[in-house]
């Protein structure tokens, strides 16, 4: 009796894990004005996990606790921070970086994923025209060559991609909305595959942003420093 029971609880759990696996996970993706968001959802269950709620529900219950500001502290209130761009630097190391992850991730999964939207626009410019102007090249060229690898890699609907090139900006700027769908079987296998590499990446692009700090180690960043020569300052000393 007791083994029978035992049997049908272990059935039971295979059955609920076999009707787990079938349910797809759903990522969004988005980033606009400097501030990336990502979004999971799980059969009924929908949650953002970057920006983490909570951070924002704690500081949200504080700011209703405290009193409304005097208009004296209203005066002296420093503005807002200046949001993160995307820069050439950042631009440069996706393209080095993210094309042979995005490969490791993709085998032996890449038909059982769809991604639904696939819309990125990106402002190409920067500093020097010379620079700009090749830098669009080299995503004109990039562009083309992974595209229609990614086609037959994944299932892809709603596709806009498009490159824009300003010679009067200074700064590169990217809008992008991402949406994918697979199953936990694949997912697990993408982290075990680049889980890894693709956490370093996100790092490393994250430390590329502008704005830069006003110091590094109590020594003030150049007015026209990068990001990335300040970080090799960083590193040197």
């Amino acid at each position: 009796m007791a083994g029978r029971i035992i049997l049908g609880i272990l059935l039971a759990l295979a059955l609920l894990l076999a009707v787990l696996l079938t349910v797809p996970v759903k990522l969004r993706f988005s980033y606009e004005d400097g501030a990336p968001q990502l979004w999971v959802r799980y059969g009924p269950v929908r949650r953002r996990i970057f920006p983490a709620l909570e951070k924002e529900e704690k500081s949200s219950s504080k700011i209703k606790k405290k009193k409304k500001p005097s208009k004296k502290k209203e005066k002296t209130d420093k503005p807002a921070k200046k949001k993160a761009g995307i820069n050439r630097e950042q631009i440069l190391y996706a393209l080095e970086k993210l094309p042979p992850i995005l490969g490791r991730a993709l085998q032996r999964t890449g038909r059982s994923i769809r991604v639904r939207p696939l819309k990125v626009y990106v402002l190409v410019a920067g500093r020097d025209p010379a620079d700009t102007a090749l830098l669009y090249g080299q995503l004109e060229a990039a562009l083309h060559g992974a595209l229609p690898l990614l086609e037959r890699a994944v299932w892809i609907e709603d596709q806009d991609i498009r490159l824009f090139l300003d010679f009067s900006v200074r700064e590169a700027d990217v809008i992008a909305d991402v949406g994918v769908s697979l199953r936990p079987g694949s997912l697990v296998w993408i982290a075990l595959r680049a889980g890894g590499s693709l956490l370093k990446w996100f790092l490393g692009f994250r430390k590329l942003a502008y704005p830069l700090p006003k110091e590094t180690d109590g020594k003030p960043v150049k007015p026209d420093q990068t990001a990335k020569e300040a970080n090799a300052e960083h590193e040197a000393a």
